[in-house]
């Protein structure tokens, strides 16, 4: 017996051997495939950690807009983020802050150790509070971050302010990558250990993307949305909202109305004054202009693909209200950089006010750098980059969607430069930018047509003037109501919204019961 299975085994030896290569080298291929970022270990431009995939075919780039994960940024349901403990340096275990060292993120990590225990060393009071302000005790008393205000980017748009906005455009995708590069440090640095991956970038084949279906989602279907995720930190919902909703139709279907509702009513929010003592509305002014950053970056990327659809427009309006918001910011700076000066002893050791300090302190060098020095400088720089930005949306938007509103927008600017400068041709140039409207095309919304009615029915009594040296200062007067007073409805909704989902009058309520 034993003679014959000798014998069965010699004559099958050749199917055996086969049979255990086989196995052997699938064995070795799956070992190697689940242990190996690529199969084939390529380094295309770059380190090879940094790509997901790999293709042998031609490849384009594209930007993996998923979410990071913990970041902090709104006062309303985030926690103090000055609490992680870093690791020893290179132990392993932990934050190793030794490896950002003689790196672009040097500085951050060391903004991030001098924050860690800011709250214990700064009073964090409340003092010269205006009882009849009229603003809800929870918006007073609400967190805010101060270590996000001092270590992330309150005034972005600083860096290329005085580019062109094409550059802007073209420097997005390195822009968001090293944003959330950035963010991960941070994250990492306040968990205490380096848990959370690199941030990944995706390479795909010419050709790959699918043909995209319209969103459908009316308005009170957005509302419903808005209104659910309004309480949850602004950096979540951007992501939740990229992931879920940017691969829809730009062109056809809501996608469009959701990016410019998203933005207004979400992410965009209003700062409240309740005190006498000016840092408290700066604080908060900053707090707002947090997540500009984050909206700024993420859209920025998303607009390459999306120029010249109608989603693209929209992005195009909510960039320019950015750069409008953060002129602003940067008059809350040189305010603050003014009182800084002089502060009491006792108010150089509450905690906004050292914040302040080290915003100041952070943004000079930049500031002078790109020879911003007063807030006439600001509203020269930031002009001139707003009306750049309108103009690339006149010349992209399709088949001359909402282009009237562009138009409107854009003479508003001029007029308000000339105001602000006293120059008469900017506001004749101004009033011959709104002439243009009526010959344009009806397409998508127009918001401002009210405001653009009034201002036209002024110029017509007058005999449509269009020099604004000719305008009586009475007339001049009234076209700056219609401007300020344009949004005053919308205001007061936003108002009454956010009061009512955020900032609810508990002491009022309890007195009633």
């Amino acid at each position: 017996m034993r003679k014959g299975i000798l014998k069965v085994l010699f004559e099958s030896r050749f199917y055996i051997a086969l049979y255990i290569s086989i196995f052997s080298h699938i064995t070795l291929v799956i070992y190697s495939f689940n242990n190996s970022d690529s199969p084939y270990k390529k380094t295309l431009c770059g380190p090879a950690w940094i790509y997901a995939e790999e293709e042998e075919k031609e490849l384009t780039f594209q930007m993996n807009f998923g979410k990071i994960g913990g970041e902090t940024g709104n006062a309303e349901t985030s926690e103090d983020p000055g609490e992680g403990e870093e690791g020893e340096d290179g132990d392993g275990n932990g934050f190793s802050k030794g490896k950002y060292k003689g790196s672009q993120w040097e500085e951050l990590v060391k903004d991030l150790e001098g924050t860690s225990s800011l709250r214990k060393q700064y009073k964090n009071d409340y003092d010269l509070i205006n009882e009849n302000s009229g603003v809800a005790d929870s918006y007073i008393k609400r967190n805010r971050d101060y270590e996000d205000i001092i270590i992330k980017d309150v005034l972005p748009t600083i860096k290329g302010i005085r580019d062109p906005f094409r550059v802007d455009i073209e420097n997005a995708d390195d822009n968001l990558f090293v944003h959330k590069e950035r963010n991960r440090i941070i994250e990492e640095f306040r968990k205490g250990d380096e848990s959370s991956p690199p941030i990944t970038m995706r390479i795909s084949k010419e050709g790959e993307a699918q043909p995209k279906s319209p969103l459908t989602m009316h308005k009170d279907d957005r509302t419903r949305y808005l209104d659910k995720s309004l309480k949850q930190k602004k950096e979540k919902q951007l992501d939740e909202f990229i992931s879920r909703f940017m691969g829809y139709d730009p062109d056809k279907g809501d996608l469009s109305y959701f990016v410019r509702d998203l933005y207004y009513e979400n992410l965009q929010r209003l700062a409240y004054p309740f005190s006498g003592d000016p840092s408290y509305f700066a604080i908060d002014y900053f707090q707002e202009n947090l997540n500009k950053e984050d909206f700024l970056r993420q859209m920025m990327a998303a607009l390459s693909s999306n120029m010249g659809t109608n989603t693209g427009t929209e992005i195009l309006f909510t960039i320019e209200n950015i750069y409008e918001i953060q002129s602003r910011a940067l008059e809350q700076y040189f305010q603050a950089k003014e009182y800084l000066k002089l502060a009491t002893p006792e108010q150089k050791q509450t905690l906004r006010y050292e914040t302040l300090r080290r915003v100041e302190e952070k943004y000079r060098k930049l500031l002078r750098d790109k020879k911003i020095f007063t807030i006439k400088d600001v509203e020269e720089a930031y002009t001139k980059k707003r009306i750049d930005i309108i103009d690339t949306m006149i010349s992209k938007t399709p088949k001359g969607y909402r282009i009237k509103d562009g138009y409107f927008e854009k003479g508003r600017i001029l007029w308000e430069a000339g105001n602000h400068r006293k120059d008469s041709k900017l506001q004749s140039e101004a009033i011959k930018t709104w002439n243009r409207i009526s010959n344009l095309p009806s397409n998508g919304d127009f918001l401002n047509e009210k405001a653009y009615e009034s201002i036209q029915l002024l110029l017509r009594d007058l005999g449509n003037v269009s020099d604004a040296d000719r305008l009586p200062l009475q007339s001049k007067d009234q076209i700056e109501f219609v401007l300020r007073s344009r949004l005053t409805e919308s205001m007061n909704r936003k108002k009454e919204r956010e009061d009512k989902l955020l900032w609810p009058k508990f002491k009022q309520e309890n007195r009633r019961n």
